[in-house]
């Protein structure tokens, strides 16, 4: 919360133009004697490429401003529900994506080519961290004005090991950017093209409206003198380095990244605040069978009849804890119900408080709404509820989160039955998280490894999945589940800030969870002895996803007395991957479900129409024998009808399609950012908790790679799994490990054999290829390394069977 008002950083016109304000007198575009190509740059005629910060332009609460979101007087004209498109929902964000791959539109004259090893060449594109003007943090930037670069911290590194690299568009007629580590959240870049970029004719030229705003000559209007303000200090901020001049600069533009830690900073600040109230977070245990339980009975039949008597040693309880929901409720039963559910703040967004205080010269004289104590005292004053922001964004202006109720939710416990060899200090505990479209009893199969390592085990099931499925008109059957009905309940993509905030409520839970494991010893009708002092994670495949976010905030400093309550020991990942649009997009399992919601909504396109019709007459017939299943129904049909396209030889059509999910990729990731692994991978680094990772690549007799959630992907170098391993600091191993001198290590290991659920479970799964044999081989030896790594804490990591084990 010290950090509540960063730099404003947001946006050229901030500076001095006012909302609406364009670029109308600066002359258009001149024809040359020599045709050359230049960068597209027309502010009057909204043609600028994006992320571009003048997108910030008359912002009243920090967030984006997309053109049509707000009418005359800068108020939204949307209904929030609105929201849910995509192309809106940037709207909502205080920021651009750290990690996106994102594209500068030229204008290429016929004839003219551009040269495609100009654009790689290191120098062509620049990228300078700086600070702006109105900065909280930078004092001898505090007075300059917000939107004017201040000065530049350093420049971003070129190259593949490096920062970003660059490359010519498919098309020829755009330079792709493309982030090789992702960009620090809530800081600005200015990122610059000069003269090195080449086409047949000579250099690429600068844009006129360009070449007007970067002279030091006064222009004539306020609009104009403000813009040429802000673009002069772009080239002075970034020239004061000494590694590029301004006469080499033919373009140059700021892009702020959406902030990661702020609002689940303030989500465990919260939670801690709890402690000493009736509200605090407690896992309880209630009667049990008088028997007891065992894992056995629970999973029955689903047990290979041979290993059933080994799940008799695994203990099997029922416990339940009561956490905030941040989630709204849906209403209907309707498919766009979920659609304005994402979370809300509970106070006035501080711009809107700042911008009160200026105006009046007071504090809102209205009467203080029910949150303003806790506002002030959370904030420190900057924080108000006085009823100014009506849309109330969560973001880094704005981050207290609106608990809109509290969700009673099972908690399903494991533990050895055989208590004679608990430690004196109790069981070890690991919270284990299971995958999308799952649920928590999925993750039993686990547990014989884990008991047998000497280890308890808490679960929950993710919202909108499992037991926390949502039963709108009480008819005793869920209406909105994605362990039941459609994994597009929780990742929804007909609104990407639910998507967002349904990942940032798995890890509010798993923090709560967290926190309420201390007083399980207390709270419970049966006997219990954990040790809440020694809690390590595991995720599979969404819980992966979210893993990396909850470790880092978990483990992340914020009062030495409730530090040791939040602390997680160690990690174990598996099937996870960070950069979730483009891997969702590339994913075997899931992909053609999502560019099949995708080619269906935008229905402004030809083959979109094309593609609902036939969805209701021609795939019944292609792929009725999926009628029972959704997804697989949607995964054939999508796959039927683009290659009916592929085998007409429509071209027109697939890249529409292909431009669609594109564009799609961009905005959902750049919503969804927030709560993304690569996000929080580098604090988990930084904190040195000991991490574990398995990653299916495949390799052998046929096996493929994971089918749901890929290693890597072709659109984007920091989406998959192993890219959030590297960005982790995970070091890739294919032999034991064993530290020498008491300091932990973190390990990646990639399998030949097994497929997206072989931690869970021996049984093969067609869909990957490979053998039987090799399927329950993989199982075994991920379950040895995950126990026997988490029982060290990172000491030792056995690799037994290099039959499974890609080299």
């Amino acid at each position: 919360m010290k950090k509540m008002l960063l730099s404003l950083a947001v946006s050229a016109a901030l500076a001095g133009c006012g909302g609406g304000e364009t670029l109308d007198d600066v002359k258009q575009e001149s024809t040359a004697v020599t045709p050359s190509a230049s960068i597209k740059f027309d502010p009057s005629n909204g043609v600028i490429s994006v992320p571009n910060d003048l997108l910030f332009n008359g912002t009243k609460d920090g967030t984006l401003n997309i053109p049509g979101e707000l009418n005359g007087d800068g108020v939204p004209n949307l209904q929030r529900v609105q929201y849910a498109d995509p192309s809106f929902a940037l709207g909502a964000l205080d920021g651009w994506s750290t990690q996106m791959p994102f594209a500068i539109d030229l204008t290429v004259p016929a004839g003219v080519e551009i040269d495609a090893a100009s654009v790689a060449t290191p120098g062509s594109v620049r990228i300078f961290e700086v600070v702006m003007g109105a900065s909280q943090t930078v004092e001898e930037c505090a007075q300059v004005p917000a939107g004017i670069a201040c000065k530049a911290v350093a420049e971003l590194t070129f190259g593949p090991t490096g920062d970003f690299v660059t490359q010519l568009g498919a098309d020829g007629k755009s330079i792709n950017v493309i982030p090789m580590k992702p960009l620090k959240s809530a800081t600005t870049y200015i990122t610059v093209l000069t003269t090195g970029l080449k086409d047949s004719s000579g250099s690429i030229a600068p844009s006129s409206s360009y070449t007007l705003l970067k002279q030091e000559t006064p222009l004539v209007t306020p609009t104009q003198k403000s813009l040429q303000g802000v673009i002069n200090s772009y080239e002075n901020a970034v020239a004061a380095l000494g590694t590029v001049t301004k006469e080499e600069i033919i373009y140059s533009a700021a892009m702020t990244t959406h902030s990661t830690f702020e609002v689940m900073g303030a989500v465990k600040q919260l939670l801690a605040g709890s402690l000493t109230t009736e509200q605090r977070p407690v896992l309880s245990v209630g009667e049990q069978p008088a028997d007891g339980l065992t894992v056995a009975d629970i999973l029955g039949d689903a047990l290979p009849e041979q290993v059933r008597p080994l799940y008799r040693s695994v203990r099997y309880l029922k416990g339940n804890i009561v956490l905030p929901r941040y989630l709204g409720e849906p209403q209907t039963t309707a498919d766009t119900a979920l659609a304005d559910t994402y979370w809300q703040a509970q106070c006035d967004n501080a711009l809107a408080v700042i911008e009160y205080k200026k105006v009046t010269g007071t504090d809102p004289d209205a009467e203080p709404g029910s949150n303003d104590e806790l506002c002030k005292t959370l904030s420190k004053d900057k924080l108000r509820d006085f009823g100014l922001d009506q849309q109330r964004f969560v973001s880094r202006y704005n981050p207290l989160p609106k608990a809109q109720g509290a969700n009673n939710i099972p908690v399903q416990i494991t533990m050895p039955t055989d208590e004679t060899n608990r430690p004196e200090t109790g069981w070890p505990v690991v919270i284990m998280q299971h995958g999308i479209t799952s649920k928590k009893e999925d993750m039993l199969g686990l547990t014989l490894a884990l008991t047998q390592a000497g280890f308890a085990t808490v679960a929950i099931d993710h919202p909108l999945h499992g037991d926390r499925g949502i039963d709108v008109n009480d008819d005793g059957e869920d209406d909105f589940n994605a362990s039941t009905k459609s994994v597009l309940h929780y990742m929804n993509l007909q609104s990407l800030l639910v998507a967002r905030d349904n990942l940032r409520q798995s890890v509010a839970d798993l923090l709560g969870l967290r926190l309420g494991l201390n007083y399980i010893n207390q709270a419970t009708a049966v006997p219990l002895l954990f040790n809440t002092q020694d809690v390590s994670f595991i995720g599979h495949s969404l819980g992966s996803v979210v893993g990396p976010g909850f470790i880092a905030m978990a483990n992340t400093p914020l009062d030495e007395q409730v530090d040791a309550l939040f602390n997680v020991k160690a990690g174990a990942l598996s099937s996870g991957g960070s950069g979730i649009a483009n891997f969702l997009v590339e994913s075997a399992s899931f992909g053609p479900v999502v560019k099949s919601a995708v080619l269906s909504a935008a229905t402004d396109l030809a083959v979109s129409k094309q593609f609902n019709a036939y969805m209701q007459e021609g795939a019944i017939t292609d792929c009725g024998q999926f009628a029972t299943d959704a997804g697989a129904f949607t995964n054939c049909a999508y796959s039927t009808f683009t290659a009916q396209l592929e085998a007409n030889g429509d071209t027109v059509a697939l890249g529409a399609i292909n431009a669609t999910v594109t564009q799609f990729a961009y905005a959902a990731q750049s919503v969804l950012g927030s709560a993304d692994a690569a996000n929080y991978a580098g604090a988990v680094k930084a904190l040195g908790t000991p991490m574990y990772m398995g990653v299916v690549v495949g390799g052998e007799n046929g096996n493929k790679k994971d089918q749901v959630i890929p290693p890597s992907t072709e659109s984007n170098p920091l989406s998959g799994s192993l890219p959030m391993a590297a960005l982790m600091g995970l070091a890739p191993v294919s032999e034991s490990q064993m530290s020498t001198d008491g300091t932990p290590g973190s390990y990646v290991v990639k399998f030949s054999q097994g497929h997206h659920s072989s931690l869970l479970t021996t049984s093969f799964d067609e869909r990957s290829g490979g053998t039987t044999e090799g399927h329950a081989a993989a199982t075994m030896e991920i379950q040895k390394q995950l126990a026997t790594f988490l029982a060290t804490q990172g000491l030792m990591l056995p690799i037994t069977n290099d039959a499974v084990i890609a080299k």
